[in-house]
């Protein structure tokens, strides 16, 4: 069964640097029913690279972009890279295929960059958002403490998602109580997620997303293959497996936020 479905967070650059074409992957992901992707810039060059993909690949999916500035990058990001980042985002803040600022974050599992550096980096473009109005996507691995008590700073200013969460149902309500949409990748499909189960479960269905991070986290039945877009279907039907709502409903409103964040609108906008 198809279902009418957005991929709110996907990397075909890399998909194709894996060995599939992105044409065959949009070709694939359109055959499931996914109608839009958001590829994701997370540094300079693949910032670059993302806004050509979307603006430059014939497809029947419709495709957006974002500039980002990872924080688990693999060499040191300099404050002259951040500067041409944020050059980027202000050159392009008027096209409406720029959903936003991202990957941005917190990651202490790889610590490529200093806490300190990775803190004051995310800030920055915190506030960039603030200023350009657009939402940020933040990854957030082994740091959910300090995310949120940064994204708390800016509370009512700054807004966007927690992307491919990983956390617990306190914080998926935390950072839902700070206007954050939570957005739910195939890690949602493992069996040993519970945690993550009973976070979607538990928050408010306005409040999520769905995504692939694809080429990473395969959800079930193609764990540990490469991942793309077309496996969107089974994270949101392992949601609807979590969902007190009927499954018509959740399709539907998933679908909803997802366009929303696309168009730049927070989680209490209509």
């Amino acid at each position: 069964m198809n279902y009418k479905m957005i991929d709110t967070h996907c990397h075909l650059d890399i998909i194709e640097n894996e060995g599939q074409s992105i044409s065959d992957s949009l070709s694939k992901s359109f055959a499931s029913g996914v109608e839009r992707i958001v590829q994701i810039g997370i540094d300079l060059e693949r910032s670059v690279v993302a806004k050509k993909i979307a603006l430059e690949t014939s497809s029947d999916i419709k495709l957006n972009y974002t500039i980002g500035c990872h924080p688990a990058n693999d060499e040191l990001i300099s404050d002259t890279e951040v500067q041409k980042i944020t050059d980027m985002i202000l050159e392009n803040k008027e096209d409406l295929r720029l959903t936003g600022i991202g990957e941005i974050g917190l990651d202490y599992y790889h610590q490529n960059q200093s806490i300190e550096i990775q803190k004051k980096q995310f800030r920055h473009f915190l506030e960039l958002s603030i200023e350009t109005k657009m939402p940020v996507v933040i990854h957030s691995r082994d740091a959910a403490s300090d995310t949120y008590d940064i994204l708390k700073e800016y509370k009512d200013k700054a807004f966007g998602v927690i992307h491919c969460f990983t956390y617990d149902t306190e914080y998926a309500k935390k950072y839902s109580e700070l206007g954050y949409y939570i957005s739910f990748s195939g890690v949602l499909a493992f069996k040993n997620a519970k945690e993550i189960h009973e976070a979607a479960r538990n928050i408010d269905l306005k409040n999520i997303l769905i995504e692939t991070d694809a080429p990473f986290l395969s959800p079930p039945p193609n764990r540990g293959k490469r991942n793309d877009s077309s496996n969107l279907k089974y994270i949101l039907e392992k949601l609807f497996s979590l969902r007190s709502e009927p499954n018509d409903e959740v399709e539907k409103i998933v679908y909803a936020n997802s366009l929303k964040f696309i168009e730049r609108k927070r989680v209490e906008e209509c």
